[in-house]
């Protein structure tokens, strides 16, 4: 088994709604245009640690939805065009329709910058702040949180 890779797990899944929604949020083209310049911005190295993302194709399997999930295969492309000697690693080198692979500091750049557009604490106090600054207490406030959140 290769050394230094990463697979998609429950340790991860904020990881991972972090990215599906900001994909969500700012759309596919604008998402990938981020996502391939961050990656122009980093430099590959060849024995670095990888992270390997799975479609998701089962609820039971942790993975990531189709369109990110291309984009993805389509940045793992071009790195591999970048840098030819990726494909010396089985992660890179085996990639299909199912997996694909970015080096983990790429990864962790893209979940850094995917956390900077959705921070539910950060949202959460936004809301809590803006209450309080119209007149409710703090304890209206946290109710007015929680019954925001409630499905209606």
């Amino acid at each position: 088994m290769e050394q230094h890779v990463r697979t998609l797990g429950r340790d991860n899944l904020s990881e991972l709604e972090s990215v599906e929604r900001l994909l969500a949020s700012i759309g596919p083209a604008a998402f990938e245009a981020d996502v391939r310049f961050l990656s122009n911005l980093h430099t590959v190295d060849t024995e670095s640690a990888i992270q390997s993302i799975s479609r998701l194709t089962h609820p039971s399997i942790i993975g990531m939805s189709d369109t990110p999930f291309q984009i993805f295969q389509r940045l793992c492309d071009d790195l591999v065009v970048r840098v030819p000697l990726l494909l010396q690693r089985p992660s890179y080198r085996y990639r299909n329709g199912d997996s694909t692979a970015v080096p983990f500091e790429l990864w962790l750049d893209i979940v850094r910058h995917a956390r900077e557009f959705f921070d539910p604490a950060g949202l959460d106090a936004e809301f809590l702040i803006a209450r309080m600054r119209e007149g409710c207490s703090r304890q209206e406030a946290f109710d007015a949180l929680i019954s925001s959140k409630r499905p209606k």
